[in-house]
């Protein structure tokens, strides 16, 4: 059995109805928060802003509302809310809305205690050599509107330059999870069908692509394994019927528990080289990720038959047939699970030309090489290049 270390230093509230104890837990953080929220969730769009900000005041909380996040968040934008929350003199952080939003959040909380810009913590950045011990943040309170990302359980976050159409993931653990995580599936009753999708597949594909990383153990293959089974059993119920409370509050629970599965086992190249995809064509991430899915699984399940196997099996195969039958045709399973969510896409389908593939799959290991470095069969950047034709 492999030896493993779980750091999980956060406080999950989960529930429907909860997001109404973000005051009662806002007051323990500081007196002055930065509400980081994506363009989605504008006050002008919904009242949810409007209401925590009404629950932070009754606590004597003051907040001030920073809005402008986008999908796929842009250094800018972000290194500009750094700047609103030191502008307000904020004490901590609260992050509303899906994973874009909780990722800026997170890195807002950290430049507003740590200094610098984005560019200073990735890459070659000045600053992206530090170790755990020298970053410090703001606290930060995530309330997730979607489920997906699983942004909310984790200290990782992802900023794209939009200099370079680069999107690097980064953050270090413990100290840039969220001191409390309000996980509440009535806010993502409003999803729209795409969003649901798209979140919702990503999910899956934290918990398959943690499963059979490199870095798996028997710990993380718990959450992992639970987590694939809760999105199988009821994304297509949130599709089919938006208001399903239950079926929300299961994948909300699905994107919660894959966290310490991420956290500690990580994603592989379907996030590594997806993360190419969406930062030079903003493609929406569950999409990006659909695209390569079937041509990695096709590439990766001589690794471990059984576990590609068991997945199979989750996605609906016939749990009668052989392992090996099982596990070599994964990728033709997925396929047929990926198009019933309305996930059957090429990388041409989202306008990906094939000039750009080296120029992606290059993106994919300066800017996402720890995930590239735990894929379950070794990948060159020629293998990679190869698995984007596949996925034309």
């Amino acid at each position: 059995m492999k030896s493993f270390v779980a750091d999980i230093p956060e406080k999950i509230v989960f529930g429907a109805g909860c997001v109404d104890t973000v005051g009662k837990y806002a007051k323990r953080l500081g007196k002055r928060a930065a509400i980081i929220a994506g363009k989605s969730v504008r006050p002008e769009k919904t009242a949810l802003l409007e209401k925590i900000q009404a629950l932070l005041g009754e606590q004597g909380v003051e907040s001030f509302v920073y809005a402008k996040i986008n999908e796929n968040p842009l250094m800018p934008i972000v290194d500009a809310g750094a700047d609103f929350a030191r502008e307000h003199q904020c004490d901590f952080v609260i992050g509303v809305g899906g994973g874009s939003s909780l990722d800026s959040a997170k890195v807002i909380a950290m430049l507003c205690a740590s200094g610098g810009s984005v560019r200073d913590y990735v890459l070659d950045g000045k600053y992206a050599g530090k170790t755990a011990d020298e970053i410090k943040t703001l606290p930060m309170i995530a309330v997730t509107t979607t489920a997906g990302t699983g942004s909310e359980a984790t200290p990782w976050a992802v900023v794209t330059d939009p200099e370079t159409g680069k999107k690097p993931g980064f953050g270090w653990s413990p100290v840039m999870y969220p001191a409390i995580s309000i996980v509440d599936p009535e806010l993502t009753l409003s999803m729209p069908r795409s969003v649901t999708s798209n979140t919702g597949i990503d999910v899956f594909f934290h918990a398959y692509e943690s499963y059979v990383s490199t870095l798996s153990n028997d710990f993380t293959d718990m959450f992992a394994v639970r987590s694939m089974e809760l999105v199988a059993e009821n994304l297509k119920k949130c599709l089919d019927n938006p208001q399903d409370i239950e079926a929300r509050s299961a994948m909300s629970l699905a994107n919660t528990v894959v966290g310490p599965a991420i956290s500690i086992s990580g994603t592989h190249i379907i996030h590594g080289m997806g993360h190419s995809i969406s930062g030079h064509y903003d493609t929406p991430h569950g999409l990006a990720l659909s695209s390569i899915a079937v041509a990695v699984t096709e590439y990766t399940w001589k690794s471990d038959m059984k576990k590609f196997a068991k997945v199979a099996v989750i996605m609906g195969a016939d749990p009668s047939q052989e392992e090996e039958t099982l596990a070599r045709n994964c990728g033709k399973t997925m396929k047929q699970f990926l198009a019933q969510f309305g996930q059957g896409v090429s990388l041409s389908s989202l306008g990906v030309t094939e000039d750009m593939l080296p120029v992606m799959a290059a993106d994919a290991f300066e800017a996402m090489g720890g995930n590239m470095s735990v894929c379950p069969v070794p990948v060159t950047p020629e293998d990679a290049i190869a698995i984007y034709k596949a996925s034309m």
